[in-house]
């Protein structure tokens, strides 16, 4: 729909400036008249088709330009007609360029019969006037079919890449994380046997400080290879009317940009999950040494004591040494803000 109104725009503007820009000319007053203001706009006309229908479009203003020629307005629209003869041969394939180079000299042969006999030097001019405009549509149609390639071989490379990486993180994972779960395994079995108070105790602590270690590894290895948050992709997917000021800076540590990114989504998910709200407030700030994310909504719900996704963000936080702040706010609504360093993160 975008582009039917961009070329109905098109073919307006071109009608407008055909008909006024002669009227700055003196000497081009006399052909001015209801004729010529109708071929005009039959020339320009097309011009709204130029996408949907581009060889149409062309053939029908050419083909007025012609009329105009029969009818002694020779001049009327020839510019508009060659602007949608390159438009064609733009929008359609390389079999139809024949077309709309032959359009453009039929077109100008008849203007030429209009005034005299032809010389060998019209032929020269005739063809040169005729292959421009085919011609700089062909060239404008080639290279962006480059870029598009270029593009689709771009996204080809990056999605090969993380292919590689997942599968790299896959091994790493089964390497890293291998050893500590056969180390608590061996730790658990052990334990079913008859202990002493102090020998459980020992057993016990050796299982969660290496429940640890695989877990935070395991966090590690994510966050190094997680693919680059996207807020606005977060935000369109979840319901209600959700405002974001400010963005993420560009050269955050990765770390520092994982963890913003899963403070919005929590904050967030809670407003969609315990809040009445339709409506929430992002403000992202950063004062070169903290980055500071404040979500805001107006619901009447109050979240109750703080679950696993909260604990999880403050850990999360907390971890980069910051901090995090989450409670009611006045004169209704609830707040989480996060304050987390920038400074000595992996850029």
């Amino acid at each position: 729909m975008a582009d039917r109104t961009q070329d109905a725009l098109l073919a307006a503007l071109a009608a407008v400036l055909s008909l006024c820009l002669p009227v700055l000319d003196p000497s081009a007053a006399g052909e001015i008249g209801p004729v010529w203001v109708l071929l005009v706009l039959g020339a320009c006309a097309p011009l709204a088709l130029r996408r949907r229908l581009p060889l149409t479009s062309a053939a029908v203003s050419a083909g007025v330009v012609s009329l105009g020629v029969v009818l002694g307005q020779p001049q009327a629209g020839v510019m508009v007609a060659l602007a949608a003869i390159g438009s064609a041969a733009y929008h359609r394939e390389d079999r139809w360029l024949a077309l709309a180079l032959g359009s453009a000299i039929w077109m100008l042969f008849n203007i030429v019969l209009a005034y005299e006999p032809l010389q060998p030097l019209d032929l020269v001019a005739i063809a040169g006037t005729a292959v421009a405009p085919v011609a700089l549509g062909y060239a404008l149609r080639l290279q962006k079919s480059r870029a598009e390639q270029l593009a689709r071989l771009r996204e080809a490379q990056v999605r090969q890449v993380w292919a590689e990486e997942r599968a790299q993180l896959a091994r790493d994972v089964h390497d890293v994380v291998g050893h500590h779960l056969s180390a608590i395994r061996m730790q658990a079995v052990g334990s079913r046997k008859a202990l002493t108070g102090t020998e459980a105790d020992g057993v016990l602590t050796t299982i969660a400080t290496l429940s640890a270690e695989a877990l935070q590894e395991i966090r590690q290895l994510l966050d190094d290879n997680e693919e680059p948050p996207d807020l606005d992709a977060l935000v369109a997917r979840l319901p209600g009317r959700i405002d974001v000021r400010g963005t993420l800076p560009a050269d955050l540590p990765r770390d520092v940009r994982h963890c913003a990114y899963r403070v919005v989504q929590e904050a967030l998910t809670n407003v969609t999950r315990h809040s009445s709200a339709d409506e929430a407030e992002v403000r992202i700030a950063d004062d070169e040494e903290h980055l500071v994310i404040t979500v805001d909504d107006q619901g009447h719900g109050v979240p109750g004591p703080a679950g696993r996704g909260l604990r999880g963000m403050r850990e999360r936080v907390e971890s980069l040494g910051g901090s995090v702040a989450a409670g009611p706010r006045e004169p209704r609504g609830w707040r989480v803000r996060a304050r987390i360093p920038t400074r000595g993160g992996a850029r």
